[in-house]
């Protein structure tokens, strides 16, 4: 099961996304926006017991609930080992530019590139693709058994990340999205950091692949 919680903080949104087992109720979080407190209570009242939270990247829209999700839960939060420069430095993870509180923070654990994450008793399993473009750190996560992928700001319904920001590269994204997220089948749905769902077959007519 795949539940998308839309945050907001400061006119910023951003997806989060609750993937959990619909028996065991164990699972992931993925992005925590900007309302750690909210996305904590949605955990109590549904019964979800969060193994990760895991960072699609380090931007401050992606990361800007975990200090409250922290203390409300004891959740260990990781991202792509690239990340580690994003969530320490506000300028790379934007915060510096909101007017809000600068975010400098740490991760409990790092990924790479083809790591596989899975729950402990295996319900749920991610393969790890980074997707550099958008950021270094920036990742897709798919779930071949149930046919869908978490694609945080590398792709979105119908266009692509911003690459204006420190690490992005046009040339680089492009070629993430053709050979690493178009290459899926076309029935992989899409759930991205900032719009609704599409699908690979979708996303395929725009890019000519």
């Amino acid at each position: 099961m795949v539940k998308r919680v839309v945050t907001l903080k400061d006119g910023y949104d951003s997806n989060a996304y609750f993937c959990v087992d619909d028996e065991t109720k164990h699972g992931f979080l993925f992005d925590c926006g900007a309302e750690g407190k909210r996305l904590s209570d949605i955990m109590d009242k549904e019964g979800y017991v969060i193994e990760k939270i895991i960072i699609t990247h380090g931007h401050f829209d992606h990361i800007g609930g975990i200090a409250q999700l922290r203390e409300n839960k004891k959740i260990p939060v990781y991202i792509h080992e690239a990340g580690k420069l994003f969530l320490s430095d506000p300028k790379y993870n934007l915060s510096i530019y909101t007017g809000s509180e600068q975010i400098s923070i740490s991760a409990d654990g790092y990924f790479k590139d083809g790591d596989l994450i899975e729950t402990e008793e295996k319900e749920l399993c991610f393969r790890v693709i980074n997707t550099p473009g958008h950021t270094d750190d920036s990742c897709v996560f798919y779930n071949e058994k149930d046919g869908y992928a978490i694609t945080g700001d590398t792709i979105f319904k119908g266009t692509y990340g911003n690459t204006r920001f420190p690490t992005g590269d046009y040339h680089t994204l492009m070629s993430s999205i053709k050979e690493k997220i178009l290459t899926l089948p076309d029935n992989t749905v899409l759930y991205s950091g900032h719009t609704l769902a599409s699908t690979v077959g979708e996303e395929r007519k725009m890019y000519n692949v």
